[in-house]
């Protein structure tokens, strides 16, 4: 069976508390899908929500992202099936994730500490799937019952809501998080700015019906493989209605190779 091509979306819009102090938006996304010479697809989505007390957290997310990019779909260009994709390469991964911080701390002035940052990533081949994750946020996808969403990877919370885990702590290995499971056709990605208004964290589920409109829009469009962010997100993200119930920065990535509901044009 040949399988629809995927449709991505993702963006990161700054928070309405950043712009009031003028501190920039400290989250970063990707989304890529790439193939091999014989056309097979693999999708990798990203998003990194830099730390709120550190300076330098912005550039350690868009490296998270970038490098997460980049040697996760390398792998996958050679292996679709991701049995290379293991917990001793996402070990090795994130040794040189810390290794490239500190030698950009180092030329900067600045404490590998001030780079901190969470990381969410989804690696979907046509026939499995793996999960990285360490820090807020969370990674959903579609269930077989249609318009209906579970959790792969939920927040990582301390006692206090606003603590977490980064790349870039010293046992970040020990908290790291690392999933494997069948491929799905419909995940999303986003940062702790939107947890509360997609996910019921009393409850520990997901708030199917915040994601359904979102994916039937994406099933709807074309495939982009602009890498660019969705100006559709961006306005949404930014919007009146998403800004006055969080004022934290937003990052969602999107994606579904499921066809249109019937109904749906």
């Amino acid at each position: 069976m040949t399988l629809r091509r995927w449709r991505t979306a993702h963006a990161s819009v700054v928070g309405t508390s950043h712009v009031k102090t003028g501190t920039p938006c400290q989250d970063a996304c990707g989304c890529r899908v790439v193939s091999t010479p014989d056309g097979i697809e693999v999708l990798l989505t990203v998003a990194s929500d830099g730390a709120g007390t550190a300076s330098r957290s912005e550039v350690g997310a868009a490296l998270a992202v970038s490098s997460f990019l980049d040697v996760f779909g390398a792998a996958a260009q050679v292996d679709p099936s991701l049995d290379t994709v293991d917990r001793t390469f996402v070990d090795d991964w994130l040794a040189s994730f810390k290794n490239a911080v500190s030698i950009v701390a180092a030329s900067e002035g600045h404490d590998v500490r001030d780079y901190s940052c969470t990381l969410l990533g989804a690696v979907v081949g046509p026939a499995s799937a793996a999960y990285v994750h360490i820090g807020d946020g969370a990674i959903v996808v579609g269930t077989e019952e249609r318009g209906d969403y579970t959790w792969i990877v939920w927040p990582q919370h301390g006692e206090d809501a606003s603590q977490t885990h980064f790349l870039t702590q010293e046992d970040a290995a020990a908290a790291l998080v690392f999933e494997t499971g069948p491929p799905v056709d419909e995940v999303a990605v986003f940062t702790d700015g939107i947890e509360r208004l997609v996910l019921d964290l009393s409850a520990h589920t997901v708030h199917s019906p915040a994601f359904q409109p979102i994916f039937r829009w994406l099933a709807r469009t074309e495939p982009d493989r602009s890498s660019g962010p969705s100006g559709a997100l961006v306005t949404y993200l930014g919007s009146d209605h998403i800004n006055s119930r969080t004022d934290d920065d937003k990052t969602l990535v999107m994606a579904t190779r499921a066809a249109p509901a019937d109904g749906d044009k």
